[in-house]
């Protein structure tokens, strides 16, 4: 692990280029979700990966410290806040660090970012989406990266125990041919007691039918049942996009 990392993860505080100080945990990634990062990178071996949100850039060093050095070694990173909001610190750990030879900055919204690398012929091996959180700005992250995305590569959706990026996975698993890749710690790996019984409640028609459509869905196809648990949910493609032009499957 390199110095700047350890540092903030011991500390829990990074630094602006300014001198003053902040506390990084509410804007970072957990040390056991950027190892379980790290143990994804290791798997898919990317030549180029893609990562949107840089914030502190906790996140991206733990990706720089498991990309293999290649001399094309290329992780492309979109945040238009950077210089704003968060004041370049994510920018000036990297430097520190010395990845910033790495680092391909886009300072502008993934929604025009994507679509301009998409239309450059870019391809990745894996992707890292931590941006903007609402379901739509984490689908269109998720759209574009998936043109982008090389079959056997793998994108990862940080904070996937908000509901609007869990209704994200629950569309990935059931509707695209991706497979879960889940820590296997997760706090919420184990089925809720209010959960197993409404899920008994299922099997008695009269009393299905008085849920709502959408609750009854997520009950027929658990989380558990799509392999879907954590905050910090992987997706290994398996295939390129093969539905027809009218397929849709309740999600």
């Amino acid at each position: 692990m390199n110095a700047v990392l350890d540092d903030i993860l011991r500390t829990g505080r990074v630094q602006s280029p300014s001198g003053q100080l902040f506390e990084a945990q509410a804007h970072s990634i957990a040390r056991e979700e950027g190892e379980f990062l790290q143990s994804l990178i290791y798997k898919a071996d990317p030549t180029v990966s893609l990562e949107v949100g840089l914030a502190y850039g906790v996140s991206t060093l733990f990706i720089c410290d498991a990309l293999h050095k290649r001399p094309e070694t290329r992780h492309i990173v979109i945040d238009p806040d950077q210089h704003s909001v968060w004041e370049g610190i994510g920018m000036r750990n990297l430097q520190a660090a010395g990845y910033q030879e790495l680092i391909e900055l886009h300072t502008m919204p993934s929604f025009r970012a994507l679509p301009q690398l998409e239309a450059q012929g870019l391809r990745v091996d894996f992707a890292f989406i931590d941006g903007w959180h609402t379901f739509d700005y984490a689908f269109v992250d998720f759209y574009f990266i998936d043109k982008l995305l090389n079959v056997g590569g793998i994108v990862v959706l940080d904070d996937a125990n908000w509901p609007a990026i869990r209704k994200l996975c629950r569309y990935i698993a059931t509707n695209h041919a991706y497979t879960p890749i889940c820590m296997a710690d997760a706090p919420d790996r184990r089925i809720s007691r209010k959960k197993r019984l409404l899920n008994m409640a299922m099997r008695f028609p009269y009393l299905s039918r008085k849920l709502p459509t959408t609750l009854r869905s997520e009950l027929i196809e658990t989380d558990a049942r799509l392999g879907l648990w954590g905050a910090c949910i992987a997706f290994l493609k398996e295939s390129e996009d093969t539905r027809r032009w009218d397929f849709y499957q309740r999600f």
